[in-house]
């Protein structure tokens, strides 16, 4: 997305205040940037979550809260109804409204904060996978032409590791690839978006209050497999 940044991007602060600089593509090529390493990072995050949940407290979601609980509160301090009379961490007789922020319903999926990667939905990326497309049609070459008004030689290494000048067939042919290659990337992100809401809808659809454990295990596997392109999600 090299080409969309460079054209979009404010050269100084100054044209920050300009009204001839249009900001918003520059803005949302942010967000994408965000998006695009958010879903590495959540799907990551809901792994870790996941097997934590699975061996260390043998999918018990009450356990699982619990602790989670009493960590949140030594870390970060607590209401005065969490603790007891002398003073400790109150463990007993816990209801559901003192452990549902704590369960792992809740650290897959919260509506305390805004997350992009959870409310960001396919119809939300067409201008991105549009410049995909377009990039792939847009070569250095051609922009650096326009802006220095001149060609820029183009090299390609050989059968035998030497760096020779490209032709007119190895532009057309690179051309090619590079569209064939944004068509791929822009489905990808596509399909990894419309997963990612598969997800986040079971995910929402489970009850915090119950162990999960079968379906929590299918949603890690799921995780894993779109980290390794393998887009398995169940409907």
């Amino acid at each position: 997305m090299d080409i969309v940044r460079l054209v979009s991007a404010p050269a100084t602060f100054e044209l920050l205040e300009s009204k001839e600089q249009d900001l918003g593509l520059f803005h949302e090529t942010c967000l994408w940037e965000m998006y695009l390493h958010g879903v590495i990072k959540k799907l990551h995050q809901w792994m870790e979550i996941l097997e934590e949940y699975e061996n260390e407290f043998n999918s018990s979601w009450e356990y699982y809260a619990s602790s989670k609980r009493i960590e949140a509160i030594k870390d970060y301090g607590g209401d005065e109804s969490d603790y007891d009379s002398e003073g400790n961490i109150r463990a007993q007789g816990l209801t559901y409204e003192d452990l549902k922020c704590y369960t792992v319903v809740c650290d897959l999926v919260s509506d305390d904060w805004r997350d992009i990667v959870l409310e960001t939905i396919p119809e939300q990326l067409g201008v991105l996978t549009l410049a995909l497309k377009k990039q792939a049609k847009t070569s250095f070459a051609e922009v650096f032409k326009k802006v220095i008004n001149r060609d820029l030689p183009m090299y390609k290494q050989d059968k035998n590791g030497n760096m020779v000048k490209m032709n007119f067939s190895d532009h057309a042919m690179q051309k090619a690839s590079d569209e064939l290659l944004a068509d791929d990337l822009a489905s990808v992100v596509l399909l990894a978006c419309r997963s990612i809401q598969l997800l986040v809808k079971r995910i929402r659809e489970l009850d915090a209050f119950s162990d999960n454990k079968d379906e929590l295990l299918s949603i890690r596997k799921d995780a894993e497999a779109m980290l390794n392109l393998k887009f398995l999600v169940r409907q």
